[in-house]
């Protein structure tokens, strides 16, 4: 959402105008908001959620009698301020990363090349490490199978469940790599406005937004499955009740 409202409030403006009259820091803030400080909490965040369902795995009793809430809160909190300041030592003077309303991107001359490689890496060092969690917490539940004094039945749901989980997991980490590769690499095999347009600014735009559809379509999906169950069990359990009645008269 940050990333999304600093391009409609930033560069569209600007885009609209074709001329900036600001401030170049202010324009090399909004650079290393929605390109490093506030981009990497997406993957950040990915990989912080797969870690808490491998421990939920590991340590099933722990997790049942503690309250884990306040971790996570203060986590996500110490996330927020390494991502403000990642932005605000990414605002050097050496390297005015501004963005440019002629060529539809971003401009530095080069001197950023390093940074941006680096969180490149970071970006698909979390989706490996998210996707790898997930993996072993798919595998541990098919393991569980086997175990007779847990009831099948819950197994599998947990199975539907994790396999669910893994796929998202899968499509959001790898659209922040996918992201990642475009603006660090792929953007440079053609110098055409437009190609780099798509590769770079159109791409990272469109990151959160896919990231957004990607968690609203399996959250829908679980509600609706879920909803489904919880009417069939309502119905059977009316059910039990009228012939309950029947047999007493």
């Amino acid at each position: 959402m940050v990333i999304i409202l600093g391009y409609l409030l930033h560069n569209a403006p600007i885009t609209v105008i074709d001329n900036f009259t600001g401030p170049t820091f202010f324009n090399m803030l909004v650079n290393q908001m929605v390109s490093y400080g506030i981009y990497l909490l997406g993957p950040v965040t990915q990989f912080m959620i797969s870690i808490n369902r491998l421990l939920v795995m590991v340590f099933v009793k722990q997790a049942m009698v503690q309250n884990n809430q306040k971790i996570t809160v203060v986590i996500l909190v110490m996330f927020w301020l390494a991502a403000i300041a990642i932005t605000s030592m990414g605002v050097i003077d050496s390297c005015n990363v501004i963005y440019n309303p002629e060529l539809l991107n971003w401009w530095s001359g080069g001197c950023d090349d390093d940074i941006g490689e680096a969180a490149m890496g970071f970006v698909i060092l979390c989706a490996i490490l998210s996707n790898l969690c997930n993996l072993i917490v798919l595998v541990k539940l098919v393991m569980s199978v086997s175990k007779k004094h847990m009831h099948s039945e819950t197994i599998r749901r947990r199975q539907a469940k994790s396999r669910k989980l893994f796929i998202q997991s899968c499509i959001q980490d790898w659209i922040f790599a996918i992201d990642s590769v475009n603006s660090t690499y792929v953007d440079l095999l053609n110098d055409g406005i437009l190609f780099r347009f798509m590769l770079d600014i159109f791409s990272n735009l469109m990151t959160p937004v896919l990231d957004g559809f990607v968690m609203l379509f399996f959250q829908h999906s679980a509600e609706n499955k879920k909803s489904v169950v919880l009417c069939v069990k309502k119905k059977e359990t009316t059910q039990n009740t009228t012939s309950q009645a029947a047999r007493i008269y």
